[in-house]
C-alpha cells in the first residue's frame, strides 16, 4: 500500500502525453496565515474540474484527494506543527494535466500578525480578482437576462433583468473601493458607470437611425453606455417602465448596451487573471519584481489610498452634493432605487479591502497589521464602517426624495468620521 501511494506521489512530478488533449498544469500558490491556509491555482483554460491531493511529509501516505469542481481555492485550518506536501491538477473530458509541482507546507502557530506580502498577496487575488470575477459573471447574466427580455417583452422578463442589473450593482460599487489599475489605464471605469445620464444625447441616439450594435455602442461617449444607460432604459426616467413601453429601438440600444457591458467586465477580470493580463501578479509582486510597485509600502498605500477616494466621493460627492444643491437628477441609481443600496456596497467595499475578505473567501487583511500597532485604531475602523452602512441603511426610501432629511446628514457625518480616520490614521501607519 506504502509504495502505492510513493508511486502517486512521485507521479506529482511527471509529465504524461497519455491524453489527447487534457488541459495544462495549474500552478499552484499558497497562503499560510498560521494554522489558517489559502490555496488558490490557476485557471486553466479548457478544464471543468480541478483535484485537490494532500499528504503526509513524514511518509508521503496519501492524506486527502478532494474534487473541487470548477473552484480554484480553498481556504482550511490545519493543526500546527503537521507537514504535508499539496499538489493540485486540471481535468477535463479528455482526461487529467499532469500534477502541479508539490508545494511543501509545514503549518505555524497562531500568529496574530500575517506578513505584509500575505496581506498584499491575497488582497490581489482574494478580494479584487474575485470581485471582478463575480462581476464578470453577473454582467453576462444580466445580458443575458436582456436578451430574453428583447425576444419576449414579458413583465416576468422586465423584472428579471432589472434583478440582474440590481445584482451586478453590487461586486461593481464594491470596486470602488480600488479604482486603480486596468479599471482606470483602460478607461473601464468612466464607460461602465458614467452619471449622470446624458438623457438629451440619449434621446438623441434613439431618435435617430444610428445601427445599434455591440460595435456602434462600444465607440459611443462613455455616458451613452453603462450601467446608468441600462438602468435608465429598464427602468424609466420614473422606475415604473411596464415591457410594453419599449421600442423597437430601445430594446435594440438595451441589448447592445448590455453585451458592451459585459464584455467590458470581461476584460476587466481577463487584466487581472493569472492566465492573460495578470496585473494580479504586477501587485501581488510587489518589492520582488513588479514594475509598478517597486516596495511594498507602496502597494499598501495604493490599497489605502483606494478606501480614502471612495469614502470621500462617498460623503462629498454621492451623499452631500445632490443636498447641498438641492438636485435630486444628480443622485446615482435613481431611476431604479438603488441609489442606497449602491452607498453601503461601497462601504462594503472598504470593509473587503479592511479584512481582505470577500463573500466566502477569507484572508488576512489590514486589519491585521492594524491590530498588531494599534488595536483601538482596528476597533474604530470596524465600528465606523458598521455605522456608516448602519447610517445609510436608516435614510427612507426613495433616497432622491429624502435629499433635506436628518438621516441623509447622519450618513454624511458616519462616512466622513470613516474618511477622517482613514486618511489621518490609517494613511499614516501605511507610510
Amino acid at each position: 500500500m506504502k509504495n502505492r501511494i510513493m508511486f502517486i506521489i512521485a507521479g506529482m512530478l511527471l509529465t504524461t502525453a497519455a491524453w489527447a488533449k487534457p488541459p495544462a498544469t495549474p500552478s499552484l500558490y499558497i497562503s499560510p496565515d498560521g494554522p489558517r491556509v489559502h490555496f488558490y491555482w490557476d485557471e486553466v483554460p479548457g478544464a471543468d474540474n480541478y483535484t485537490f491531493f494532500v499528504s503526509s511529509l513524514v511518509d508521503g501516505a496519501l492524506l486527502g484527494e478532494f474534487d473541487m469542481g470548477n473552484t480554484n481555492r480553498i481556504s482550511v485550518t490545519l493543526p500546527a506543527g503537521n507537514g504535508y506536501y499539496i499538489s493540485v491538477r486540471a481535468e477535463n473530458a479528455d482526461g487529467p494535466s499532469p500534477y502541479s509541482v508539490p508545494h511543501r507546507l509545514v503549518v505555524s502557530a497562531e500568529s496574530s500578525t500575517p506578513s505584509l506580502e500575505q496581506v498584499i498577496q491575497n488582497y490581489a487575488g482574494n478580494v479584487i480578482y474575485n470581485t471582478y470575477r463575480d462581476l464578470a459573471d453577473r454582467a453576462k447574466e444580466l445580458s443575458a437576462a436582456v436578451d430574453k427580455l428583447r425576444l419576449e417583452q414579458n413583465d416576468d422578463h422586465l423584472a428579471a433583468a432589472q434583478k440582474h442589473w440590481v445584482t451586478t450593482r453590487r461586486p461593481w460599487e464594491q470596486s470602488e473601493a480600488f479604482l486603480f489599475g486596468p479599471v482606470d489605464t483602460a478607461g473601464l471605469d468612466p464607460a461602465m458607470d458614467s452619471w449622470p445620464v446624458n438623457s438629451t444625447d440619449l434621446q438623441n441616439v434613439l431618435d435617430s437611425d444610428t445601427a445599434l450594435n455591440v460595435e456602434t455602442v462600444s465607440a459611443f461617449n462613455d455616458d451613452l453606455k453603462g450601467f446608468h444607460v441600462l438602468e435608465f432604459l429598464l427602468y424609466g426616467v420614473d422606475g415604473n417602465k411596464t415591457s410594453t413601453d419599449f421600442t423597437e429601438r430601445e430594446l435594440m440600444y438595451l441589448g447592445a448596451v448590455a453585451s458592451v457591458l459585459a464584455n467590458d467586465t470581461q476584460s476587466l477580470a481577463q487584466a487581472w487573471s493569472p492566465n492573460d493580463g495578470n496585473f494580479l501578479a504586477e501587485f501581488a509582486q510587489a518589492g520582488v519584481g513588479s514594475a509598478i510597485y517597486t516596495s511594498q509600502s507602496a502597494a499598501l498605500q495604493e490599497m489605502v489610498n483606494g478606501l480614502i477616494g471612495i469614502a470621500g466621493e462617498l460623503a462629498s460627492v454621492k451623499l452631500e452634493e445632490p443636498q447641498r444643491i438641492g438636485d435630486a437628477t444628480l443622485v446615482e441609481s435613481q431611476f431604479s432605487f438603488n441609489s442606497r443600496a449602491d452607498f453601503m456596497d461601497n462601504v462594503r467595499g472598504i470593509r473587503n479591502v479592511y479584512t481582505g475578505n470577500y463573500l466566502l473567501f477569507e484572508g488576512p487583511g489590514i486589519n491585521a497589521l492594524v491590530k498588531s500597532v494599534d488595536p483601538d485604531l482596528d476597533e474604530t475602523i470596524n465600528n465606523q464602517i458598521e455605522a456608516a452602512i448602519a447610517a445609510i441603511d436608516a435614510i427612507p426610501q426613495p433616497f432622491a426624495e429624502s435629499l433635506l432629511t436628518a438621516e441623509v446628514q447622519e450618513a454624511i457625518n458616519a462616512v466622513n468620521a470613516l474618511l477622517v480616520t482613514l486618511s489621518n490614521r490609517l494613511s499614516a501607519i501605511a507610510q
